[in-house]
């Protein structure tokens, strides 16, 4: 069949007969003309028509039978058959019928179905586009807000390398079965480098990943999501420099905004240098404030205050396998903090377990659960295990019942430096190595290596021996 082929091509046959369609009240499907109007530009030529339908020797029934199947995808209804084998017969020709069923309301919303069913669609940005193409890879957007608002569910938008204005912001939501992808095609090769004093990228969509960007600028968040079901992986965020100042709004590198939101997974990012340093205690690193999601094999460093920081709605989240150091100062901040301090309604932390992390050289505190004086806000299902914590100002800080299996030595990196040049990685002498829990941890590190590697899990965000 070919109903790629059967596109506008022409105007209507050159006998000039037009026809409209509605379907037919009595529900038989039939397909009826108006010959009084016009019928729309989408045509086909009769050479095409024949070679779709086969012989013009075949009976007028049989061609008439062809093109219900190839345009409308079924078979003719008998009702439909006589009327269009009358019109033919009285005279009109096989190809205005064909430009007919082109144009009725039955060939559209067939076509729309089918459209609908398909998973997966590509938009292209690029530095050298414009926002007035299309939007296809030989015709780029220039901007990713164009692209956002182009998109529909099971999108993936494509980004080359390349230096685009930052204040991105995505609106579109995806779906369950069909999300909506903004991908870096070169990792950390698109750099979004934002102006202002608010966010660089807000997204307020479902259903949404943004995968491989570079990400810097001189507001106070990087990415501010206020999304749920939404994957923030393998960006490099870094240099948001709050250059408005401190204020009571804080700051971030990634934050899941959204109090009524939930499951904001954030996976193998490496944020770092947010906030200025020594400065600003509501600047935080990664900072979730809703239920659920996962925050797993991120490198966090050179934040003005906590590295990892669980507020306000937070509960049954998963913190695992990251590497945090160099956060904070000898007065604020320090590694992670669990904790929903202010949270509407009187919410608890829940369910929410730290795993597998490895807490280095904070200034002030390694592993904190918290809470505001005279409040209850740690409740029950949480756990604090496995997690290499030294060299903090403090060790670990429970609320409710107590941290297992707590490695409490030097992590013995390949090589350490705490401005974010060393190698991260462990070397074989390494005591978090083989030392991590599987529960619950990911099956793979930052770079994408199978965990385990040897015969337990490390703890850290690189697998290595």
């Amino acid at each position: 069949m070919v109903q790629s082929a059967i596109v506008s091509e022409a105007t209507v046959a050159a006998d000039g007969q037009a026809a409209a369609l509605t379907e037919e009240s009595a529900g038989t499907g039939a397909i009826e003309q108006a010959a009084s109007q016009p019928t729309p530009a989408a045509a086909i030529s009769p050479t095409r028509l024949l070679a779709s339908v086969g012989s013009a020797a075949a009976s007028v029934s049989d061609q008439i039978a062809e093109l219900y199947r190839t345009l409308l995808g079924r078979e003719p209804d008998s009702a439909g058959l006589q009327y269009w084998t009358q019109q033919v017969n009285a005279g009109m020709s096989i190809d205005a019928v064909s430009n007919a069923m082109l144009n009725s309301e039955e060939y559209a919303a067939t076509h729309a179905a089918a459209a609908a069913t398909t998973s997966i669609y590509h938009l292209y940005v690029s530095t050298s586009g414009s926002d007035s193409n299309t939007g296809t890879q030989a015709k780029p957007f220039k901007t990713i807000t164009k692209a956002a608002a182009a998109a529909k569910a099971g999108t993936t938008v494509h980004v080359a390398a390349g230096t685009y204005a930052g204040n991105v912001t995505t609106k579109v939501s995806g779906t369950s079965s069909n999300r909506i992808v903004f991908l870096s095609d070169t990792k950390w090769g698109a750099k979004i480098v934002g102006s202002g004093t608010e966010a660089m990228w807000t997204n307020s969509a479902n259903y949404i990943d943004i995968t491989g960007f570079d990400i810097s600028g001189p507001g106070r968040l990087g990415i501010v999501n206020n999304g749920s079901n939404t994957l923030v992986s393998n960006n490099h965020i870094h240099n948001i420099t709050v250059s408005g100042g401190c204020t009571g709004s804080g700051g971030a590198g990634v934050v899941n905004a959204n109090y009524s939101g939930s499951n904001g997974d954030v996976i193998g990012n490496v944020v770092h240098d947010i906030g200025k340093p020594g400065g600003c205690n509501g600047v935080q690193g990664i900072y979730s404030s809703n239920k659920g999601g996962k925050i797993m094999n991120n490198v966090v460093y050179r934040v003005s205050a906590y590295g990892i920081h669980l507020w306000h709605a937070a509960s049954d989240a998963t913190i695992a396998n990251n590497t945090v150091f160099a956060n904070g100062s000898s007065g604020m901040g320090g590694g992670i903090v669990i904790g929903v301090g202010d949270s509407p309604g009187g919410v608890q932390l829940v369910n929410t377990k730290v795993l597998n992390n490895i807490v280095y050289n904070n200034p002030r505190a390694g592993i904190m659960e918290y809470c505001y004086s005279g409040q209850s806000c740690i409740g029950s299902g949480n756990s604090v295990t496995n997690n290499l914590v030294y060299g903090n100002g403090s060790s670990i800080t429970m609320k409710v019942g107590s941290a297992t299996a707590t490695v409490s030595a030097d992590p013995k990196f390949v090589s350490y430096n705490p401005a974010g040049t060393g190698d991260y990685r462990l070397q074989s002498s390494s005591p978090a190595v083989n030392k991590g829990s599987a529960s619950s941890a990911p099956g793979t590190d930052i770079l994408g290596v199978a965990r385990p590697k040897g015969g337990a899990f490390d703890i850290g965000a690189y697998e290595s021996y």
